[in-house]
């Protein structure tokens, strides 16, 4: 990649709550990467201490924590009055390797280099992509999915759902499909060019965070919008999402997990998916799947009793009020919370 492509390149980079020392990693890997520039969104926290007269790192503040989508909406705002040509969204955790750039330049060229040709960075930590790299098919996104559950998934995460290892998503060698045209993907990696995000979509604050960035690529891609994921453009996590870890519990049963992530998560997961339902009958079929797994998950991957009936009721709760497209009750400000649905 020459040095003129980078001097075309905007990195927008959302923080939150007490992570500054993943974002000074972050921002120190992107220094090495070429003359980029960089927007950092500070969603609700104070910046760390820097260098005024550093231009390539412009700062934007948010009085308060406007979740994933508020804060992704701000910089993408401010990354269009910069003038760049090409604009990648990451994480305050999201490390890219050396030649991630490199690499998602030359596939951008692969694949044409057209003003609407988008891709995702490869994050290994996340089950889903590692789904998409090994078997070319992408898990979420699917129509007729009822919550978190469809049928045809099983095939790929049924034991990561059952047990506390991801055995079902293994992945010891580089995968064959390097570049897998996919629906939906997260904001950590999406790299595109600044007609896409001309195209007057922005992310919507209602989701506050989860399922804020499929909406957003969803509305992209129905504009015209392609996005391929890059298996050979690789971004690291230097944080652990609540979904992937790996213990007995089951993230929704765990008390590791807040209440209001589960709420949020799972309501947010309907609204997303109603627009997505093709037939009533499989639709209902899954729903079938999703209860019937729920209950085992609160027999059998619960911590305790007290625990499963709890968190039985909140979901209950986030079913009823994500089924009919309702986002309320909306948080107006959680600083604990902020990372999208991977």
């Amino acid at each position: 990649m020459s040095a003129d492509c980078r001097t075309k390149l905007v990195v927008i980079v959302v923080t939150y709550g007490n992570r500054n020392h993943l974002l000074t990693q972050v921002l120190e890997r992107l220094a090495t990467l070429g003359p980029l520039r960089v927007v950092a969104v500070f969603n609700g926290n104070a910046p760390p201490a820097h260098d005024p007269a550093n231009r390539r790192l412009v700062i934007v503040k948010n009085d308060t924590n406007l979740g994933s989508a508020g804060g992704f909406r701000t910089g993408i705002e401010a990354a269009l009055q910069l003038e760049a040509e090409y604009y990648l969204l990451l994480d305050d955790d999201n490390l890219p390797a050396a030649d991630c750039l490199d690499r998602l330049f030359a596939a951008h060229v692969r694949l044409g280099g057209g003003p609407l040709v988008a891709l995702q960075a490869f994050r290994p930590s996340q089950p889903w992509q590692r789904v998409v790299v090994r078997e070319g098919v992408n898990p979420i996104g699917r129509v007729n999915t009822y919550g978190w559950f469809n049928f045809v998934n099983e095939r790929h995460l049924l034991r990561r759902q059952l047990g506390p290892r991801d055995l079902a998503c293994e992945l010891n060698t580089m995968p064959a499909n390097s570049l897998v045209r996919i629906g939906v993907a997260a904001y950590g990696g999406l790299f595109l060019r600044r007609e896409a995000l001309l195209l007057s979509e922005m992310p919507d604050q209602r989701y506050f965070c989860y399922y804020d960035d499929l909406d957003f690529t969803d509305r992209l891609v129905r504009r015209g919008v392609s996005i391929h994921l890059c298996a050979d453009a690789v971004i690291h996590d230097l944080d652990t999402s609540w979904h992937a870890r790996d213990e007995r519990a089951h993230p929704a049963f765990s008390p590791k997990t807040s209440d209001l992530q589960i709420f949020l998560d799972l309501r947010n997961a309907f609204i997303f998916y109603r627009s997505r339902m093709t037939n009533r009958a499989l639709y209902l079929l899954n729903g079938i799947g999703f209860w019937l797994g729920i209950v085992y998950l609160a027999l059998f991957r619960s911590t305790d009793f007290r625990t499963a009936w709890r968190r039985l009721a909140l979901i209950r709760r986030a079913v009823w009020y994500g089924s009919r497209g309702k986002f309320e009750p909306c948080p107006e400000s959680h600083p604990d919370i902020q990372r999208p649905r991977p």
